[in-house]
């Protein structure tokens, strides 16, 4: 079970419920996010056909179609039920939910909906060679916008070849900084390529008012000498927060398989996590479709913070009744945040 299977038999019940032709069903992700408490997506289809599949267009249109349309799709889920918006709100069955995370643990495939097996060089431009941070800011998101391209392009994306262990070292924080002389460089220099290229493709305008932030002491444009949070290896850098959660669910992933018990957190936290991945492909096609990197970046803030609660659970410290352990999560979690960053050029831990 995928977002992308879930799409495509939505489109399909629609086409068999009301006799049109498939072709005319538009696309429409299902996500998480929209859905009522208690369901794992909702589609918002039905108020997307009316107009194909109705002759009245009142205000109650949408509702009767996605109350057929939850009909149509009902057999093959643990409930499906329409809502006065007309979305059809799908819960999972317990299998489905469970193929579903260790679907998510190949990020690549999970995301963009393919093995990446093409030919060709993911684009990345050597920041340092810039001389005023704005530029650095510049080609940041150009490399983000090209690789997210690519990533969803027609043609299989290029092979990732990636390192099996990465770690923390920065080329331009942790070496030699006396060539570092331009503006762009020293400030690699104080804060690292990671958390700049973070940095630079966080916010949303292509050009920034002087001073803006993207959050609390966070610059859009760290300078060397006043670099925010973003020179700091704590939670409080969203770069840091992002690399951190890798490498603690890739770690996670090794004290299971070592015999360690996996984690156990209560529904609520393990719900919360399997709907971030869920709403992963939709994400970045939206970040795709609007040249928006922004969108990614967010996206992965999300992931993480769902997976600090998840990891975090008091019911999980105590082991308490009702904590549920699913030793798949952390991979799922790791295999679609490394994918995530590695589209923003950002390197992935993969120890603590």
């Amino acid at each position: 079970m995928t977002p992308w299977s879930l799409e495509a038999e939505v489109r399909s019940a629609a086409a068999h419920a009301f006799g049109i032709d498939p072709e005319q069903v538009p696309f429409a992700w299902p996500r998480a996010e929209q859905a009522q408490e208690g369901h794992d997506a909702a589609s918002p289809l039905a108020p997307r056909i009316v107009r194909l599949v109705c002759t009245s267009r009142g205000k109650d249109a949408p509702v009767l179609v996605g109350g057929r349309l939850a009909e149509e799709l009902r057999p093959g889920y643990a409930d499906v039920r329409g809502d006065r918006r007309g979305f059809v709100n799908v819960t999972l069955t317990g299998e489905q939910r469970t193929r579903m995370v260790r679907a998510a643990a190949d990020g690549p495939r999970w995301l963009t909906g393919r093995a990446w097996t093409g030919e060709g060089v993911w684009p990345r431009t050597a920041l340092h060679e810039s001389g005023p941070l704005a530029q650095a800011r510049r080609r940041a998101r150009a490399d983000a916008r090209a690789r997210i391209t690519l990533a969803l392009a027609p043609q299989a994306p290029p092979a990732r070849s990636g390192e099996k262990e990465v770690g923390w070292r920065d080329p331009y924080r942790d070496g030699d900084r006396t060539e570092l002389v331009s503006e762009a460089a020293r400030v690699l220099g104080t804060i690292g390529e990671d958390s700049a290229r973070v940095a630079f493709c966080r916010s949303i305008p292509e050009h920034p008012r002087e001073g803006e932030t993207t959050g609390n002491d966070l610059p859009v444009l760290p300078s060397a000498d006043r670099p925010g949070a973003w020179s700091r290896l704590t939670d409080a850098n969203p770069a840091f927060r992002l690399r951190y959660a890798h490498a603690h669910a890739t770690s996670q992933e090794r004290w299971t398989a070592a015999g360690a018990l996996p984690p156990a957190a209560c529904p609520a936290h393990t719900a919360s996590v399997r709907g971030c991945l869920f709403d992963g492909p939709s994400a970045l096609d939206s970040a795709a479709r609007r040249e928006e990197p922004h969108i990614l970046v967010r996206y992965l803030e999300g992931l993480a913070s769902a997976y600090d609660e998840w990891r975090t659970c008091p019911r999980a410290a105590a082991r308490s009744e009702g904590a549920v352990a699913d030793p798949a999560l952390p991979a799922a979690v790791a295999g679609v945040l490394r994918t995530g960053l590695f589209l923003l050029g950002v390197s992935a831990p993969t120890r603590l």
